[in-house]
């Protein structure tokens, strides 16, 4: 699961068709990465867990405090009610945001997503978790609720659009697979039969759902507050390792793969590349 240094900087060059990071024009005071690879069809998302101790004050605290909040009015109430939250950093990066996607040991699973012919995707956060238990609301003047599973997987759907002035509009929603594969008849690609399909049962919160527009050298950051234990923000974001508590961080980027700039050759093969950490304190244009 873990990479030595942020690997979504090689692995969007081995995806398939999917280009690496591209290089934008930004505002004085921004920091973005650089293309090292060919140009692609569609959008990419891209991805990683930071991972450390519950509480860190990184994780826990010092990135929400940077960052603009991602959800408003009584869809940000509602995530925050359910032990979520969800901000953009953008410009100058907090150092140790860089530091933390430049480290080995607290980077996890990280994700390289393109969309040429699928709309959305679900990037894992978490399980599975047997059991996984929490409280749930869906509506603000709705009742909590307690929910129970058994093999739980937990994640967040993305949906990104590209918008008219260059950036992704991404939908996010919470989804928790759970229990064991069910086999549902399905028609097939041509509509002339059904076939057997095993799908395992989703739990989706569209009321916990929420859409943000990403820029280049933006980044979208999905977490739980150490101090709300027992909601959904917990089992999303919450884990262990080696029996001591852990704290995850759903680090996005979004973006749309531009011709390869002229000041830099294609590569038609995977290569190795700076972590995109390094690649970000760079300026841009050098």
């Amino acid at each position: 699961m873990r990479r030595a240094r942020w690997a979504w900087a090689v692995v969007i060059c081995a995806a398939a068709a999917a280009g690496c990071l591209p290089r934008h024009a930004a505002p004085t005071g921004t920091t973005t990465a650089r293309s090292l690879g060919p140009p692609a069809d569609g959008l990419y998302v891209q991805s990683v867990l930071l991972e450390r101790p519950v509480g860190d004050p990184l994780l826990d605290r010092g990135l929400w405090a940077a960052g603009l909040p991602a959800a408003r009015g009584a869809t940000r109430a509602l995530l925050t009610e359910n032990g979520l939250r969800a901000v953009v950093l953008a410009g100058n990066l907090p150092a140790g945001f860089q530091k933390a996607l430049d480290t080995e040991s607290e980077t996890v699973n990280p994700h390289v997503l393109t969309f040429g012919t699928r709309k959305e995707a679900v990037i894992p956060t978490a399980g599975p978790v047997d059991p996984c238990e929490y409280g749930l609301l869906t509506g603000l003047g709705g009742k909590r609720t307690e929910v129970a599973l058994r093999q739980a997987r937990c994640g967040v759907l993305v949906r990104p659009e590209a918008t008219t002035d260059g950036r992704v509009r991404l939908w996010c929603e919470p989804q928790v697979q759970h229990g064991e594969r069910e086999n549902r008849f399905r028609p097939n690609a041509d509509g002339t039969q059904f076939v057997v399909e095993g799908e395992l049962p989703l739990e989706r919160y569209p009321a916990l759902g929420f859409a943000v527009l990403l820029g280049p050298g933006e980044y979208l950051l999905i977490g739980w507050p150490a101090d709300q234990p027992g909601t959904l923000g917990a089992a999303m974001f919450a884990v262990e390792a080696a029996g001591r508590p852990r704290q995850r961080v759903l680090v996005i980027r979004g973006g749309r793969p531009d011709p390869t700039p002229d000041d830099l050759p294609a590569v038609t093969t995977p290569a190795r590349r700076p972590s995109i950490a390094a690649e970000a304190s760079r300026p841009v244009g050098r």
